[in-house]
């Protein structure tokens, strides 16, 4: 590694005619980056850091980018080595002055952690790895795709098309996938069901060519790991949101929010052991995430129906959990969470307020019990009891008892305040609508009530829209606990 030199504070003047560059007339402090890897920390009189870390391309090297980052802005998201890293605003500015990237109007949840300032040329920029989906297997490149929506499934194509929509083939391990997701969505038709089901693998491939509005994906998680082999991922449901990350080991996705917000997430490492990052680690990892955002194990192994077995489990335990909050009130939510601490076990005080056998119902049919039903694997719920019974049992336990962060959150829920009018609750809803908004107020934000577009969530200058308000409390209730980070 080469020596760093450092020079004295000088003048703008003084450091130009020193090689380096300036920026505005006022003191500046020349610093000489050796080669590989070197941080820079900075930190202002009243105590807020900045770090700058140059890094190489290749070991030794001079500095290829540089890896900013603030570390006092009070908010923060979890990182690969289980801790948090902090996330912050930043914009830049471009010709005529246009903010031509602002993280300012994101979620706190997508405000960078990072910014990388990449030091090349206009032309000379690296060029990303190759991608996985380019890789070709008798003629056909691997792709990921759809049906327009629903689940994303992985497959292969030589780019035909038919009527617009890219002719796709499946092998025979994902064929049962997708045959079961055209199964549900054949509202009954007992000919399309009756064709359906004629279709075969024909040496080890089913063709979906020139008959299905099959339709190529963009997933973030190959955009992010561009080595992982599109073939290789497991189909992923169309309501999972991926939240892929270069920097983590492995793709991963969210399943579902528990009451108080928090995720869970579904690891997905690389399919051959060799590749994966840390040496024993298991291909399938279902994780809860607790109040701090530590991973609490689920499932973990190799086995990809077994991990949707409890990824549906815990969909359906969340779902259940949130309904029956929506049903009761703050207060009633409260009592029976405290309540079924002491309860008989087997016991759930919800029958207290209401008949929770008929929200499972509702739930089950709408989570599990349609498609099900659609395909003909089932009759009814009676069918799925086990399923059933698992998810009410992690619900009992997990989410509809209050745990310590449990009571907060219920305290909390109960002491926001419902008003007719936001604005005059002092809450910013917007200077052109002059239509009184009700909604409910909680710290730090508030909840607007829109029959069209659903529970606006407003944090500062973040807006999320959902569809009911225990995810809406969840969400707040996110950015009520994250705020008492510190670094």
């Amino acid at each position: 590694m080469t020596a760093s030199t450092e020079h004295p504070i000088m003048s703008q003047a003084e450091a130009v005619a020193l090689g380096f560059a300036g920026f505005n007339d006022v003191p500046h402090k020349p610093i000489d980056v050796p080669d590989g890897e070197y941080t820079i920390t900075a930190r202002t009189s009243d105590g807020r850091r900045v770090t700058f870390c140059f890094l190489p391309d290749r070991e030794r090297s001079p500095a290829g980018f540089v890896d900013i980052q603030y570390h006092d802005a009070g908010t923060s998201i979890p990182n690969a080595n289980g801790g948090h890293s902090p996330t912050f605003n930043a914009f830049g500015i471009g010709r005529g002055g246009r903010h031509i990237l602002d993280s300012r109007p994101l979620d706190e949840a997508d405000r960078p952690s990072i910014l990388v300032l990449m030091l090349d040329k206009p032309g000379n920029e690296a060029k990303p790895a190759p991608r996985a989906k380019s890789r070709t297997i008798g003629g056909r490149r691997e792709v990921s795709w759809s049906f327009g929506e629903g689940t994303v499934f992985p497959g292969y194509t030589d780019d035909s098309e038919w009527n617009g929509f890219l002719n796709i083939t499946v092998d025979e391990a994902t064929w049962p996938h997708v045959h079961a997701e055209l199964l549900a969505g054949a509202d009954g038709d007992r000919a399309l069901i009756a064709s359906l089901n004629a279709l075969q693998p024909k040496a080890g491939y089913v063709s979906l060519a020139f008959g299905y509005t099959t339709q190529e994906v963009e997933t973030r998680w190959a955009l992010q790991f561009p080595d992982y082999p599109i073939a290789c991922m497991p189909p992923i449901p169309g309501d999972w949101m991926d939240k892929s990350w270069r920097n983590d080991t492995k793709p991963s996705f969210e399943v579902c929010t528990r009451p108080m917000g928090e995720p869970v997430e579904m690891w997905i490492d690389y399919p051959e052991a060799a590749l994966r990052e840390i040496a024993g680690e298991p291909r399938f990892g279902l994780y809860r995430c607790n109040a701090e955002d530590e991973l609490e194990a689920i499932y973990t192994g190799e086995d990809y129906a077994e991990a949707m077995e409890h990824a549906n489990r815990e969909a359906l335990a969340c779902a259940f959990a949130k309904a029956l909050a929506q049903e009761m009130t703050p207060d009633e939510w409260q009592t029976m969470r405290l309540n079924n601490q002491t309860i008989t076990p087997g016991c759930c005080a919800s029958h207290d307020f209401l008949d929770a056998n008929m929200v499972m119902l509702a739930v089950w049919l709408t989570y599990r019990g349609e498609q099900l039903i659609a395909r003909g694997a089932i009759t009814g719920i009676g069918d799925d009891l086990d399923h059933v019974n698992a998810a009410w049992a992690i619900a009992r336990e997990r989410y509809m008892t209050a745990s310590a962060e449990g009571e907060r959150f219920d305290l909390w829920r109960c002491t926001g305040l419902t008003v007719p009018d936001l604005s005059a609750a002092g809450c910013e809803v917007g200077d052109n609508d002059p239509c009184i908004r009700p909604g409910r107020v909680y710290e730090p934000g508030h909840i607007e009530l829109d029959e069209e577009k659903g529970l606006i969530v407003t944090i500062g200058n973040s807006i999320r829209t959902f569809e009911n308000q225990i995810e809406a409390e969840g969400r707040l209730w996110r950015a009520y606990a994250a705020s008492e980070f510190t670094f």
